[in-house]
C-alpha cells in the first residue's frame, strides 16, 4: 500500500491514509431501479478487470446476476470467519497456520503411504488369492496418488 498525503480544498482521497494499488474497476456491491425509474449503486469498490471479468462469468455460470453473487461471497464469507472465531479453527486469511497445517498433512500423508506400502507387503507374502493381491495394489496405488496429488496442491 502506498502512502498519500492529504490533500487541501481537493475533491478525491482526502485524509485516506493508504491508496489501493488496484483502482482499474468501477464496482457497485448493489444495483437497482426503483418504483420512480431511478438507478439506485451503493457500495462502490475498485477491483482489478480480471476479477471482474472472473465474477461475471462465474454469475454467468450460476444465473445470478454479479451483484447478487458478490453478495453471497461477502455473506458466506463473514459467517465462515464468525465461525471459525467462534470455533477457535483456522480462519480464511491466516497463511501461516495454513502452510503450518499443510506441512503437518504432508507429514501425515507421507507416514500413512509407508504404512500402506508395508501392508502391501505383508498382504503379498501372507495371501494366495490373486484378487486379495490386486486388490493390495490398486490400494497402494491410491494411496500414491493422493500423497502425488496432496504434494502438488501448494
Amino acid at each position: 500500500m502506498a502512502k498519500v498525503s492529504t490533500k487541501q480544498g481537493k475533491s478525491g482521497m482526502r485524509g485516506t491514509p493508504t491508496v489501493d494499488r488496484v483502482q482499474d474497476v468501477d464496482l457497485f456491491i448493489e444495483e437497482y431501479k426503483n418504483p420512480d425509474g431511478t438507478r439506485v449503486r451503493t457500495g462502490h469498490a475498485k477491483i482489478a478487470h480480471e476479477i471482474n471479468n472472473a465474477l461475471g462469468r462465474q454469475a454467468k455460470e450460476l444465473k445470478v446476476s454479479k451483484s447478487r453473487l458478490i453478495r453471497n461471497i461477502l455473506e458466506s464469507f463473514v459467517k465462515y470467519q464468525d465461525e471459525s472465531k467462534a470455533l477457535g479453527t483456522n480462519r480464511f486469511f491466516d497463511a501461516r497456520v495454513s502452510i503450518e497445517g499443510w506441512i503437518a498433512e504432508r507429514a501425515d500423508l507421507n507416514a500413512l503411504l509407508m504404512e500402506m506400502r508395508a501392508k502391501d507387503i505383508i498382504v503379498n507374502d501372507e495371501s494366495q488369492s490373486p484378487e486379495v493381491k490386486m486388490l493390495s495394489m490398486q490400494m497402494v496405488v491410491l494411496a500414491k496418488m493422493i500423497n502425488l496429488t496432496h504434494k502438488n496442491l501448494l
